[in-house]
């Protein structure tokens, strides 16, 4: 089994606990709510590769982070009756980008093969 589809889910969450952080109150319900959209989106993603060849984890990153952030967005926008406003959608992509980019400029640097 492949750790990057594992490493994206946990920057996911991370991402969702400072997003919670970051607009109180911080409750657990609070932090699953911020996190399964974006999980779920980043699993599409993932399911996309798995039925590819092999490509690098930047090449992977660049399908698996729009999938997190439309499918993400998607299905909160469901939950919420409407869409977020559009710094949210802004900073919640830009974050999860240095979140599942920085993990992968990382392991590159380190010559790891996640």
């Amino acid at each position: 089994m492949r750790l990057a589809p594992v490493i994206d889910i946990v920057a996911l969450a991370i991402f969702a606990l400072l997003a919670r952080a970051a607009h109180p109150p911080f409750t657990f319900q609070g932090v699953l709510d911020a996190f399964w959209p974006w999980a779920v989106g980043a699993l599409v993603g993932w399911a996309i590769i798995s039925f590819g060849k092999p490509r690098t984890l930047f090449k992977e990153g660049l399908l698996v982070w729009p999938c997190a952030v439309v499918v993400g967005m998607g299905l909160w926008a469901a939950v919420n009756g409407n869409l977020p406003h559009i710094s949210f959608l802004i900073v919640a992509s830009v974050m999860s980008a240095v979140l599942m980019f920085g993990w992968r400029a990382l392991a590159t640097w380190r010559g790891l093969h996640l």
